[in-house]
C-alpha cells in the first residue's frame, strides 16, 4: 500500500495479505462476473421491475385481496364513485380495481394486505432488509395508498431483524469509577458550600 498512514484495519489486512504472492489486475465490470454476482444483485435484476412482480402469481392473489377489500373500504368506495362520475383525474378503474398514476394499484384499508406488501418489499431475500427510503421506493413502484410513507417508516423502524443487526453509533460508556472511601463524592459536592451543615 502506498498510503502514508494506515488505519488499524488496513494494517491488519496488509499483514494478512503480505503472506501471499499475487498480482493485482484491472478487469472491466462486464467481464468480472464474480463481482457482478456480489454487487449487482442479479436475483433482483432478474425480476426486471416491480411491474414484473405485479404480473406474477403472487400479484394475482394481491389483486384478488385488493378487490375484496375495495368493497369494504368506505374511503375507497368514495374514490370509486368520484372515478365513475369522472371527477378523479389521477385514478381509474381497471378490472374492478382502482389504479393510479404509473399504473399502480390502489391498496384499500383493512386486513393486513398493506403490511404484507411492505413485508414483501422489505423482509424477503430479494429485498434484503433495506432502509426506509429503498423499501418505500419498492412499494411505491407498484402500489399506492394514503400515508404509505408513514406505514413504511413505521414498519422498517420496528423490524426486529433490522434492530438486532443495526450498528450501534453511540459512544461506549466508560468503566465505573470506584471511590476510595465512603461518601467521597458527597464531600466533593459539598466542598464549595460556605455554610455550616449541622
Amino acid at each position: 500500500m502506498t498510503q502514508p498512514k494506515l488505519t488499524s484495519r488496513q494494517a491488519r489486512w496488509q499483514e494478512l495479505l503480505s503472506e501471499f504472492h499475487f498480482v493485482l489486475e484491472y478487469r472491466a465490470g462486464s467481464s468480472n462476473h464474480v463481482a457482478d454476482a456480489l454487487s449487482r444483485r442479479a436475483d433482483l435484476a432478474s425480476l426486471g421491475s416491480v411491474a414484473a412482480l405485479a404480473s406474477s402469481a403472487v400479484a394475482t392473489s394481491v389483486r384478488d385481496r385488493a378487490r375484496e377489500l375495495l368493497a369494504r373500504d368506505s374511503a375507497a368506495q368514495g374514490l370509486v364513485h368520484l372515478v365513475e362520475q369522472g371527477k378523479a383525474r389521477h385514478f381509474w378503474l381497471e378490472e374492478g380495481l382502482l389504479m393510479t398514476k404509473g399504473n399502480r394499484l390502489y391498496v384499500p384499508k383493512g386486513g393486513d394486505l398493506r403490511k404484507s406488501l411492505i413485508s414483501e418489499c422489505h423482509d424477503t431475500l430479494w429485498a434484503g432488509h433495506q432502509g426506509e427510503e429503498r423499501t418505500y421506493a419498492l412499494v411505491h413502484r407498484a402500489y399506492y395508498w394514503p400515508q404509505m410513507r408513514d406505514d413504511v417508516e413505521t414498519y422498517v423502524r420496528t423490524c426486529l431483524i433490522c434492530q438486532q443487526d443495526k450498528a450501534d453509533h453511540q459512544k461506549k460508556a466508560g468503566l465505573l469509577q470506584t471511590t476510595s472511601h465512603p461518601k467521597e463524592t458527597l464531600g466533593e459536592r459539598l466542598h464549595g458550600l460556605h455554610f455550616r451543615i449541622a
